[in-house]
């Protein structure tokens, strides 16, 4: 056999255990990270002497940091390679969790917990894009769905293991952890082949974009907050910041003919399609996460340990549907499982809306499951429908605009939830926030629908 057909059987060959949890545990930091501080943050404000505006200041700031930035990481693995800009994610999350276990002020902790949320955009679509060149297409739906699978257990498990953390010293110790946790994942990826990149020249940076991009999360993200608090001064700044942003970015990306965001992956009808239903499904997820453990509380008066249960059933669904929905879509299609997942995710918005105030604990938990199940069964597939729109030379820019877009379902969740509950949590007003998830589970499906079947992506003109 020639040197060259040796080498192309390598690449196709699937890939080793070692490397896909190698690759895989390097994107936990970034939901873990987002969830762990959680339960610190009342620690945190007491020994600052801030309140819950300024608290909600340092949680908004690494989502909004995490989420602006990868498309802009992605385009960067492009040109240097992706598992080279992991281990500079990794190496500044190293940093940062060091520098922020001695903040000086609550004005640097809240600095340095942005920088982290940038160490959480590098490391996050370049793993995914790693994957896309290293696995074969007909593999790369169980590849996402393990890397799924870990992600979600670093979500659901980062209030579990902060709250261990705290019990046995202070907050600062959360932010120690990731010291060993981090240099493990440098030790381990560094025994991976690195994958050549297109060249430095062709990776550019417009600031401009990206200043009015985060204009627009802030925007966001204001919206929920000034809802909450009744302030119709703060409603409307918040509005005309998101407004103000969104013609910005667009007018400049007009002038450039580009930007951070590129809206050209866009153009390709699947890309589209999965991007919005990432959207819609994380939307409903994130909505329900931190609503149910409210209304289980107050209107239920609930205790930590049933509430915990409870949002255990999703996750643990979540955990153990992914990685199986990966391989069972290599096998009978991408579209299959993302209708019957956007199936799943409408009945049990519809489900819960019922369950409020009508139904106990059994019932909301049989909903929540199917919650689980539904996210389990299509998210795997979303990714790789969308990753598969586009050649592997472009595999960075798609995976970091199809995570942004995830973000934003989370960040617009926490908006819409802001805005309905508000400051009164009453039965009224989660039948009300059941109501809009389910007319919005009902438009998941329906766009789920609008996926054509698995796109051919071994050739196809670059974004740039």
């Amino acid at each position: 056999m020639s040197a060259v057909a040796t080498a192309a059987a390598q690449a196709a060959a699937p890939p080793t255990l070692r490397l896909q949890l190698a690759v895989s545990l390097a994107s936990v930091f970034g939901p873990l990270n987002s969830t762990m501080l959680a339960v610190a943050l009342p620690r945190i404000g007491d020994d600052f002497g801030v309140g819950v505006g300024a608290l909600a200041l340092l949680v908004s700031a690494y989502l909004i940091a995490t989420a602006v930035l990868q498309p802009a990481s992605g385009r960067l693995g492009d040109a240097l390679g992706h598992l080279r800009v992991v281990q500079v994610g990794l190496l500044v999350l190293v940093v940062t969790s060091l520098a922020a276990a001695f903040a000086w002020s609550f004005t640097a902790l809240v600095v340095l917990r942005s920088l982290q949320g940038a160490a959480a955009a590098l490391t996050m679509p370049n793993v995914v894009a790693y994957l896309r060149k290293r696995v074969p297409p007909e593999r790369l739906g169980s590849s996402l769905g393990m890397n799924g699978a870990l992600i979600s257990i670093g979500a659901a498990g980062g209030p579990v293991l902060g709250g261990v953390l705290l019990a046995i010293g202070g907050w600062e110790l959360l932010f120690l952890a990731n010291v060993p946790l981090g240099l493990l994942g440098l030790l381990t990826i560094s025994r991976l082949e690195q994958d050549a990149g297109a060249g430095r020249k062709t990776f550019t940076l417009d600031w401009v974009s990206l200043a009015t991009l985060t204009a627009v999360f802030a925007g966001l993200t204001g919206v929920g907050a000034a809802a909450r608090s009744g302030e119709a001064l703060w409603l409307v700044a918040a509005v005309a910041v998101f407004v103000a942003g969104t013609a910005g970015y667009l007018l400049r990306y007009r002038q450039r003919g580009g930007g951070v965001l590129d809206l050209r992956l866009f153009s390709r009808r699947n890309f589209l399609v999965a991007s919005l239903l990432v959207m819609l499904a994380n939307l409903l997820m994130y909505t329900t996460l931190v609503a149910m453990p409210v209304y289980l509380s107050e209107i239920q008066d609930r205790g930590d340990a049933a509430i915990g249960f409870a949002l255990f059933a999703m996750s643990a669904a979540l955990v153990v549907v992914s990685p199986a929905s990966g391989g069972l879509a290599d096998r009978v299609g991408d579209r299959a499982l993302v209708v019957a997942g956007g199936a799943l995710l409408l009945l049990s918005m519809a489900g819960l809306g019922l369950a409020i105030g009508r139904w106990e604990l059994g019932a909301l938990m049989a909903f929540l499951t199917l919650v689980g199940i539904g996210m389990g069964l299509s998210q795997a597939p979303q990714q790789s429908t969308a990753l598969k729109s586009w050649p592997p030379e472009v595999a960075g820019a798609a995976a970091g605009t199809f995570s942004l877009m995830r973000y934003t379902g989370s960040i617009t969740g926490a908006a819409l939830l802001a805005a309905v509950l508000g400051a009164g949590e009453d039965i009224s007003d989660f039948r009300l926030l059941f109501a809009i998830l389910t007319g919005l589970g009902v438009v998941n499906l329906l766009l789920a629908f609008g996926l054509r079947g698995a796109p051919h992506a071994t050739g196809g003109s670059s974004t740039r």
